[in-house]
């Protein structure tokens, strides 16, 4: 009669698989957390750009005067959308964000300085200072235009940082005079890629 013999893997085998995916792990961390982090700040802004469209969008609708305000003087991503004069068809609130919803990485900071267009290349290779400009707001007229934009009384530009990665992915959303807004990339040439900004 003959037997079989058992198949399986050796202590050293199981070592040395081990040692492998062990060293992969510590590899791929990094980048991992990097990635993580460019997720954070993209999730961020594009909750600002959704949160000033629709301040536009309401301010159209509405017929009214709308502000998106921005209402961590920390620079978290916390905001809230309201009638700039509240009545019974326009309240003071009509949506907002919490500052813990965006998590601990994203800070903004915020400028008022007009952007005219057009607007010239190196603009934004600076980033604005995380908590800087804030408590600040826009507001958007009953024809969607944003004319605090263009003498420097409402935010013109917004930084989206994180202060613990520096090497994250930054974004800047932008506002015009016609109420336009706008997410890019300064990493990025606009004459190349169209999610570039200048």
């Amino acid at each position: 009669m003959l037997r079989r013999r058992q198949q399986g893997v050796s202590l050293i085998e199981l070592m040395v698989g081990i040692s492998i995916v062990a060293f992969l792990l510590a590899a791929g961390m990094p980048s991992f957390t990097r990635w993580l982090q460019d997720a954070q700040n993209r999730a961020a802004a594009e909750s600002l750009l959704n949160g000033l469209q629709l301040a536009r969008m309401e301010s159209l609708r509405r017929n009214a005067q709308v502000n998106f305000t921005l209402t961590d003087k920390d620079g978290k991503v916390a905001w809230t959308v309201g009638c700039k004069a509240p009545h019974a068809d326009c309240p003071a609130a009509i949506q907002s964000r919490s500052a813990r919803e965006a998590g601990e990485g994203p800070r903004l900071g915020v400028n008022k300085d007009v952007l005219a267009p057009p607007i010239p290349p190196g603009t934004f290779d600076a980033a604005l200072e995380p908590g800087s400009g804030l408590l600040a707001s826009v507001t958007f007229d009953s024809l969607g235009r944003a004319p605090g934009a263009g003498n420097g009384k409402d935010i013109t530009r917004i930084d989206v940082t994180n202060p613990r990665q520096a090497n994250a992915r930054r974004y800047v959303v932008t506002i015009n005079v016609g109420g336009q807004v706008r997410m890019c990339d300064p990493a990025l040439a606009l004459a190349k890629d169209p999610q570039g900004c200048s």
